[in-house]
């Protein structure tokens, strides 16, 4: 009997122990607490509402993720359908694929010899240059 008394003494012991840590930690377990929780959730909810505001589509989440680097656009654009090419602000499709490029036309648009290619292209579904169909 002396052994179990012991047993449930040290348990009781240990409890008493862990509760003083969290106290002194700030521990809190207790769920009516809401001030504090409260004020955390609304600086989350403002952030998330702050984010949305701002939240980019997918098209032009891709062109943000390459801005400045006008080499690694220009291949990631190659890779588009003509669909996609045209949704974004940062490619147009012409010659039959998408290229870097915007409403000025391709980024690159010179030859090998460095002689300006006059091509039609198309961007966000408006076709520029002299062969456009009338529309």
């Amino acid at each position: 009997m002396d052994d179990k008394i012991k047993y449930i003494l040290k348990i009781g012991i240990c409890v008493l122990l862990i509760l003083a840590v969290m106290n002194i930690l700030g521990i809190n377990l207790n769920g009516n607490d809401v001030s504090q929780n409260s004020s955390l959730l609304e600086g989350f909810v403002l952030e998330i509402q702050h984010d949305t505001q701002n939240l980019a589509t997918g098209a032009n989440a891709f062109c943000d993720l390459y801005r400045g680097s006008s080499s690694s656009l220009n291949n990631e654009c190659r890779r588009l359908t003509e669909k996609n090419c045209n949704e974004t602000s940062c490619c147009v499709f012409t010659n039959n694929k998408c290229v870097a490029g915007g409403a000025n036309g391709p980024t690159y648009n010179t030859n090998s010899n460095g002689k300006t290619i006059n091509a039609d292209y198309y961007f966000q579904n408006q076709c520029y240059g002299a062969n456009c169909p009338s529309q």
